[in-house]
């Protein structure tokens, strides 16, 4: 797979998080926190379980610009934030999804809003996670219709672009 199609695939997932959070009301608080998120210096893991091989990935938003490891090398992503927002956009336009009301956990020690997120579109379940502290994201854990299973976590802070970009 080339590595511009591998770069895709994981800002696609990205994408997915907004696609899956459509619809009025209790979706909004759930498609603003996924907003917010995707432009705030982040490091995301994700973790893909799909006919019991898993598989994890990495990217991180830092300096305005979305990487993507591919393979163990970090890539910049040909997208920007604001692309990757209009494009979600577009999809939430055409797609609402249904959400419940949240449910307050702590994750990981921290406070966290859990919302049921059930996409049209997809079929696919979510677990959406909104950090009660700042409306970001904390994670998601998505399952779709095919079985697989996707797991993502948020971390925020100090983050620096990664080191040898190609």
């Amino acid at each position: 797979m080339k590595h511009h199609s591998v770069i895709r695939c994981v800002l696609a997932g990205i994408l997915a998080t907004f696609t899956a959070l459509a619809g009025a009301g209790t979706c909004d608080v759930v498609y603003n926190a996924a907003a917010k998120s995707v432009q705030a210096p982040h490091h995301l893991f994700t973790t893909t379980t799909r006919a019991g091989k898993t598989t994890t990935s990495e990217s991180l938003y830092a300096g305005g610009v979305e990487y993507a490891q591919v393979k163990g090398v970090w890539q910049r992503s040909q997208l920007t934030a604001e692309e990757m927002l209009e494009t979600a956009k577009e999809n939430l336009a055409s797609s609402p999804d249904t959400c419940t009301a949240p449910v307050q956990k702590t994750v990981d020690g921290q406070q966290v809003d859990v919302f049921q997120v059930q996409s049209r579109e997809t079929g696919s379940r979510s677990e959406v996670r909104v950090l009660n502290a700042s409306g970001l994201l904390q994670g998601q854990s998505l399952k779709l219709p095919n079985g697989a299973q996707v797991e993502t976590r948020y971390e925020y802070g100090n983050v620096p672009p990664p080191p040898n970009v190609q």
